[in-house]
């Protein structure tokens, strides 16, 4: 939400945003992918039965969070991007703990597939369940990982870039119904498997890629006015895509900031998804959505 703010805000001002600072941003951004999808499987491993596997992968979200602690000195919501920039540069340390927790990580997650992806019992849970047609998918603007589940190919990262995406190659996994059929919750639980995994490419490739420079255009001071205009911003969050249309009209406070978020439009699809569906696998069908319902809310 703060890139996504950010970038609408830089394109009224007309701030470019040095180079540094966007490999910078693109590397929180992709710490945060891998933290949310980490997430999202000790919550379905719960749902599911699983609560020995959801803590195995908290052990490893918290290696996440506290990467996020020794750059901007929070675990959550860091409040850490800048018009023009980031707070401040990286932290002495830093690139190392990426690259041994993206190892470290790489090597849980092959765990994590022996523990859930070829577990009969875990598979007999999600495969077939709250399949997700490419009409539904469409129909109710339904993005990110659900919607890549489900054969769509849409990624902001690769449609249209910002913060640097461009200079990375990494793949956009959709789903093949390896399990059940294309849609369903298994595909869905792989296609955050596997984001995962190339969150964990870009990162050690990022981390190495950082140029010199500043880490910030400009330190905007207390009478800061952006001058009238709006402008709409896309980024791809975990949970889909995230947009934010910002309008000024010159002053000190932005007259209207408006978001559009992920789960808004994937909570949309429950009712229809839930339709025959027995009563014990309600909550495991749910938790396959990643829903946020603070997003619904906001």
């Amino acid at each position: 939400s703060e890139l996504a703010f950010a970038l609408a805000v830089e394109e009224i001002c007309n701030i470019q945003v040095p180079r540094r600072a966007q490999i910078i941003r693109l590397v929180l951004a992709e710490l945060g992918r891998v933290s949310s999808h980490l997430g999202f499987l000790a919550r379905l491993a719960l749902a599911s039965g699983f609560e020995t596997v959801s803590h195995y992968i908290l052990r490893e979200r918290e290696l996440v969070l506290d990467l996020f602690e020794l750059m901007t000195g929070r675990r959550f919501n860091p409040n850490f991007f800048r018009f023009g920039g980031v707070a401040a540069d990286i932290t002495e340390g830093f690139i190392e703990r990426i690259h041994e927790t993206t190892r470290l990580i790489e090597i849980r997650l092959r765990e994590y597939h022996a523990l859930m992806i070829e577990n009969r019992a875990f598979v007999d849970r999600l495969a077939w369940q709250g399949v997700l047609s490419m009409e539904t998918i469409q129909l109710r603007g339904v993005t990110g990982p659900t919607a890549r589940a489900s054969g769509y190919r849409f990624d902001i990262r690769k449609t249209d870039p910002y913060s640097g995406y461009e200079q990375f190659d990494f793949r956009t996994p959709i789903g093949t119904g390896a399990r059940g059929t294309i849609g369903d919750g298994f595909d869905r639980v792989m296609i955050r498997l596997e984001e995962t995994r190339e969150s964990l490419l870009i990162l050690a490739h990022a981390v190495d890629a950082v140029p010199p420079g500043d880490f910030l255009a400009f330190r905007a001071t207390p009478d800061f006015t952006v001058p009238a205009g709006e402008a709409y911003s896309r980024v791809e969050s975990p949970r889909g895509l995230l947009a934010c249309h910002v309008v000024s009209d010159g002053g000190h406070h932005p007259v209207r900031v408006q978001w559009r978020t992920p789960s808004q439009s994937t909570i949309e699809v429950v009712p229809s998804l839930l339709k025959g569906v027995t009563l014990q696998d309600v909550p495991v069908i749910l938790a396959t959505l990643d829903l946020s319902l603070a997003e619904v809310d906001r």
